[in-house]
């Protein structure tokens, strides 16, 4: 399905939403793009703890608390010792039974989560947020360095909202909604991501990066390999004495896509009625 065609006159490109009025309407058109087989079977969270694990013997907190609607991570690190150069600690989204969740071409979502990272002490980067694993992992979320917002790595689509956009401390709110394209192989048009963002902090507003084509060959998520989301941070080159992490992730809300569609609608209207 064309995602410009489900959501007429939806935007590719940046453009910046402040208030309900604008979510009220990404929230409609994402839910109106398909239903997800994937998300629809989301039913846990399957926890890798030192995925990277260059500093075997830190002292490590790592706690996931699996809900659709207010799931939560914490992940506190410190005491690195000797190592090489990053630990990196994740959560996959999972089934019943406890197996990390395959997203294929077909699948759309809409997934929104509140980051914090509380202290980022004598490191070098603290890269931390949504997470995407085939052919590499990948990252939507933030890094501590430079205060940069973006998304990067696996298949998904780069974006980067700029550099200064996030300190240490501060309450940021993060979004992304898959849009699935017109067939996988079928050379119309991709699917999309659209990733948003709300400095909670510094009250940016929610910032989108507009519909964003996938260049992959397939045009979308390859449904022939595995493809896993979920949520956590990598830690690069911290002191082995006074490196300290203490990073939260909380209202992780994975909305069926029965609930989702009910919300965008009832969102529609509401918007409408405020013009």
């Amino acid at each position: 399905m064309d995602s410009a065609a489900c959501c007429p006159g939806s935007q590719r490109g940046r453009i910046k939403m402040n208030g309900s009025k604008g979510i009220a309407v990404l929230v409609a058109c994402g839910m109106a793009c398909g239903a997800s087989a994937a998300i629809s079977n989301v039913a846990s969270y399957v926890d890798a703890p030192r995925t990277y694990n260059d500093f075997g013997g830190s002292n490590l907190v790592f706690q996931s608390n699996y809900s659709p609607s207010n799931g939560s991570l914490i992940i506190q690190e410190n005491n690195y010792g000797a190592g090489g150069f990053a630990n990196r600690h994740m959560t996959w989204l999972g089934d019943a039974g406890n197996n990390k969740e395959d997203f294929n071409y077909g699948d759309g979502w809409d997934i929104s989560m509140t980051m914090q990272v509380n202290a980022a002490d004598s490191v070098g980067q603290v890269e931390a947020g949504f997470q995407f694993d085939l052919f590499g992992f990948g990252l939507f979320g933030v890094l501590t360095g430079n205060g940069e917002i973006a998304a990067f790595g696996s298949v998904m689509p780069f974006f980067t909202f700029g550099t200064g956009l996030y300190n240490v401390g501060d309450e940021l709110m993060l979004r992304m909604i898959h849009r699935p394209g017109d067939g996988e192989n079928s050379g119309g048009a991709a699917s999309t991501m659209e990733y948003m963002y709300n400095n909670l902090t510094t009250g940016s507003g929610w910032v989108s990066s507009g519909e964003i084509d996938f260049t992959t060959t397939e045009g979308g998520i390859p449904s022939s390999f595995n493809m896993y989301v979920g949520v956590g941070a990598q830690i690069n080159q911290p002191d082995p004495t006074l490196g300290n992490v203490d990073i939260s992730f909380s209202n992780i809300a994975i909305p069926a896509p029965a609930s989702l569609a009910l919300m965008g609608l009832g969102g529609l209207v509401a918007t409408r009625r405020r013009r």
